[in-house]
């Protein structure tokens, strides 16, 4: 199981979102932790998925976890999402899929 300790409030952020997006597999990854490469990329780029939204739901004033602005977070979950990954062992496919966010 996936479980943030240092920033506790990301894991509240992760379950919004795969609620919001109805995501099976994100909530089956979050039960089983990543164990593969295409875990790794499922996952990093549900993340980014996650990062778009956060901005967009600024953007419009939709109130998500009592606020409406939730980019203070991100910090937060780059910290606890690249300790993860270096935790599992996919920390380079992180950063890949974070330069392609970045790139794009």
């Amino acid at each position: 199981m996936i479980k943030f300790e240092r920033y506790s409030h990301i894991n509240d952020l992760c379950e919004h979102y795969i609620k919001a997006f109805d995501d099976e597999v994100m909530a089956k990854l979050m039960e089983s932790g990543v164990t593969s490469e295409d875990d790794a990329i499922v996952f990093s780029t549900f993340v980014w998925k996650m990062v778009e939204q956060i901005n967009e739901d600024e953007e419009n004033g939709n109130i998500v976890l009592g606020g409406a602005d939730n980019t203070e977070m991100l910090p937060d979950l780059n910290y606890e999402i690249s300790q993860y990954m270096k935790q599992v062992g996919f920390h380079s496919t992180w950063e890949r899929i974070s330069r392609s966010n970045f790139s794009s």
